[in-house]
């Protein structure tokens, strides 16, 4: 009893054995997730300037969990495995068998019947008194009904049994059961102990009649009478000769255990000798239980079952059972922290990830919102398809009532599927309004919105420039006071001005629709400079700043950024010229009579050079701008424009970084010195006629999907940013600038390059005539040609004694 009690003992302590290696698992697993977490890491590339999006694969990366995700992750795993742990140890003190010693089994049994039968012989006959008593035991009928049971215990638990040999009609076989006898053996605790004497001699003398040997008893076939052949139980052949296995003489049977026992193995020679040769949890043990102390003191058997396949087959149970566990375990972890984690957890960290980014590029909060556009705009489309596809047409109570009718009369099988059907479709298709229960309606929803909102909004409001100081305050400290004060940064870039031309007559004019008018010019301004990697600052009235930042990038890319900013003036002109909505403008009665022949223009200039970027203000309002003399310089180049009658003016600083493709598009017109730049600029122009464009026919709108539409825009900055991408080509192949660039022929272009040379070289003679010839060369006025003969007409044609090829802008320009 006591023994079988540690034996239910020890499979509760294998079983905890069991659950330690598995924590040791889960351990292991969430070593290796920190792992891949840690040996992550995001492939970095270079992003172009307003370009920062992410890539519908940016969910699939790993990332990093939340604090408070961390802390509930690991409470509830530790929970749930405390759980399944506490299941585990508690379940077998549930278990009667823990507690009562359960029915002893077949073979316990049939080794307590044969041994007392074994017992009782020797008590009846006394075989070891003398030689007369053991011939009478040896041809009793005691020793005969011995024989018979002890086969008919072997062949019970054949270990030889085969599946093939088992007949289809048989119930049950050996098979059926994992353990199978290999061992028969005896000894005592004389022998145990080493002692020798009378006591170990009676021992000997009994292990004589131990092996059913047939001696003077007539022998039969042993397969023939018990292998069960036409029995429910087939108990299969004990090899082809039995009693080469058992029917033996004592001395040949094998010393096992360190000597301590004498046996015979059923397996033969080729298999297993002795009990020893295999693990102990492969083998079942069993001792005569209907045994008296001095019966026990002189002789006792043992008999092993190998139970090999039986321990297979509990390792591969215990193997699923550990799967199942491991599969409980992760089935309930994500169970219970499903919910937390979709409502709470995930939009928490979602959050973090939209603040992170948006403390590392504030700009990109557009983006960040474009993207939860793009989700929605998805899961509408899902749930609307999958509303599609369940649907069920519904009848007219007058379809129905004629259809009754019909079913009443006989009507066909059609009719009346659609009547059993129709109550089901209202029923499946019923339409639910949302509650509070909706994801779209919880607060951490809602909240996760709101960042993104007011994200986009502080993207909008303080814009490139600005950046700095949205980053700032939120890389800050812990505190909730905002810095204002942020020491700003020097950068380098290219500045534009875009100026609307005759800003004052306009709003004297439109007074309160101005704001329609300029916010018509504002989303054409705003729109083709973003698209051209740009960004537009603050404007005053109706002029604009326009910065290309420079910092930060190889020449490479300046060069490209520099043919992007020309190439959007082009642009800019183009489809300020041909809206519809600014046409109107055109035919505008009180504008018309104000400034006859009224149509939108623009003057814009480009200059490069430093500034530094930062906020403008107090606690109370602050503007992020540029301060330079870069910036006074480009606002100087603007109001030249009007000197030259041209629309673009831009400085050599500029068109030093031009690829040499796009530099040769533009035309030098001057060379002078502003007062607020030391040294002296070449200035230039891209020759463009914007009367050459037709308006587009109709009526423009704003682009109902706006999201498609700016995912439209970055896909065509990814694939100008890239290196084979010639923005120069432009101008063979882009039909607006093709047209306001055709009536500028090569002949122009040679002789106001050889007037401007002789202008510069103070040739003024010369360069005269040629001036005034291509002054009204072309359909129109050349506005440069004009303004040089103008300026040497103020000095009498005279050229000046320290003249050197350039002349000081005049501050009234």
């Amino acid at each position: 009893k006591e023994a079988a009690r540690a034996a239910s003992m020890s499979r509760v302590g294998t079983k905890a054995g069991r659950v330690v290696r598995l924590i040791r698992l889960i351990r292991l697993i969430r070593l290796i997730k920190l792992y891949r977490k840690g040996a992550y890491q995001e492939k970095q590339k270079t992003e172009a300037p307003g370009l920062d999006w992410d890539d519908d694969e940016d969910e699939a990366q790993l990332e990093n969990e939340s604090a408070v995700s961390k802390k509930l992750t690991e409470m509830t795993t530790r929970r749930v495995i405390l759980l399944v742990l506490l299941i585990m140890l508690a379940l077998p003190f549930f278990q009667g068998t823990i507690y009562i010693v359960k029915l002893p089994s077949t073979a316990q049994f049939g080794l307590n019947n044969l041994y007392r039968i074994w017992r009782d012989g020797l008590a009846l006959y006394e075989p070891i008194e003398n030689s007369t008593q053991r011939e009478a035991y040896l041809v009793s009928k005691e020793r005969e009904v011995y024989i018979d049971d002890f086969y008919a215990f072997v062949y019970f638990h054949n270990p030889h049994c085969r599946s093939e040999e088992v007949p289809e009609t048989a119930v049950q076989s050996p098979l059926s059961s994992f353990s199978k006898i290999f061992w028969l053996g005896t000894t005592s605790p004389s022998r145990t102990a080493g002692v020798t004497g009378s006591a170990n001699d009676k021992y000997e003398t009994l292990t004589q009649f131990f092996l059913p040997s047939f001696g003077n008893i007539p022998a039969y076939d042993l397969n023939a009478k018990w292998n069960g052949k036409n029995w429910g139980y087939y108990q299969c052949n004990l090899t082809s000769n039995p009693r080469a296995l058992l029917d033996l003489a004592w001395s040949e049977s094998t010393s096992c255990i360190r000597d301590q026992f004498q046996g015979v193995s059923l397996l033969g020679e080729e298999g297993t000798i002795c009990p020893e040769e295999i693990r102990w949890q492969e083998r079942a043990i069993f001792f005569p239980t209907a045994v008296g102390a001095e019966e026990w003191e002189d002789i006792y058997w043992m008999l092993v079952f190998d139970r090999r396949d039986g321990s297979k087959f509990e390792a591969a149970l215990n193997i699923g059972q550990t799967l199942f566990i491991c599969l409980l375990l992760g089935i309930g972890a994500v169970t219970f922290s499903n919910d937390a984690n979709k409502y709470v957890l995930q939009p928490i960290e979602r959050m973090i990830a939209n603040v992170d980014k948006i403390r590392n590029n504030p700009l990109a909060a557009m983006t960040i919102g474009d993207g939860e556009s793009r989700k929605a705009e998805s899961q509408a489309k899902k749930s609307l398809a999958r509303q599609s596809k369940s649907s069920i047409s519904a009848f007219s109570m007058d379809e129905i009532t004629k259809g009754r009718q019909s079913l009443s009369e006989g009507s066909g099988i059609r009719m009346r599927l659609q009547l059993l059907m129709e109550p089901l479709g209202r029923l499946c298709c019923k339409k639910t309004e949302k509650t509070s229960s909706d994801p779209d309606s919880m607060e951490t929803v809602v909240l996760e919105k709101t960042i993104i909102k007011i994200g986009s909004l502080l993207a909008l409001g303080f814009g490139e420039a600005g950046a700095e100081i949205i980053a700032q305050n939120m890389k800050g400290d812990n505190a909730s006071n905002l810095n204002t004060m942020v020491p700003g940064r020097n950068v380098d870039a290219i500045f534009g001005l875009c100026n609307l031309k005759n800003f004052t007559e306009i709003t004297e004019t439109l007074k309160d629709e101005v704001m329609v008018f300029v916010n018509r010019v504002t989303i054409i301004v705003h729109g083709v400079i973003n698209e051209y990697f740009g960004s537009t600052n603050h404007n005053i009235g109706g002029a604009f700043l326009l910065a290309w930042r420079l910092s930060g990038y190889p020449p490479k890319k300046r060069t490209k950024l520099a043919d992007m900013a020309i190439v959007s003036l082009s642009k800019l002109m183009a489809h300020i010229g041909k809206s519809p909505q600014l046409s109107e403008y055109r035919s505008h009665a009180k504008l018309t009579k104000r400034l006859p022949n009224y149509r939108v223009r623009l003057g814009l200039s480009l200059h490069s050079g430093w500034a530094i970027e930062g906020a403008i203000g107090s606690e109370f309002k602050i503007d992020a701008s540029y301060l330079s003399p870069s910036v006074i310089v480009a606002s100087r180049l603007e109001a030249s424009t009007r000197h030259y009658n041209v629309t673009i003016v831009y400085s050599d600083t500029v068109h030093d970084l031009l690829s040499d493709r796009m530099a040769s598009q533009g035309r030098q017109i001057d060379v002078v010195r502003i007062a607020q730049s030391p040294t002296k600029h070449k200035l230039y122009t891209l020759d463009l006629d914007d009367f050459a464009l037709e308006v587009k026919s109709g009526h423009t709108h704003v682009h109902k999907d706006r999201l498609r539409a700016r995912l439209e825009i970055r896909k065509r900055k990814a694939e100008r940013w890239t290196d084979e991408f010639v923005m120069a080509d432009l101008f063979d192949r882009d039909q607006d600038i093709m047209k306001m660039r055709s009536k500028f022929h090569d002949e122009f272009f040679g002789k106001f390059h050889m007037a401007y040379l002789n202008y510069e070289a103070g040739e003024w003679e010369v360069a005269k005539p040629m001036l005034e010839d291509t002054r009204f060369l072309l359909s129109t006025e050349d506005g440069p040609s004009a303004a040089i003969v103008r300026y040497m007409e103020e000095l009498g044609w005279q050229v000046p004694e320290d003249w050197q090829g350039w002349r000081d802008l005049p501050a009234d320009w």
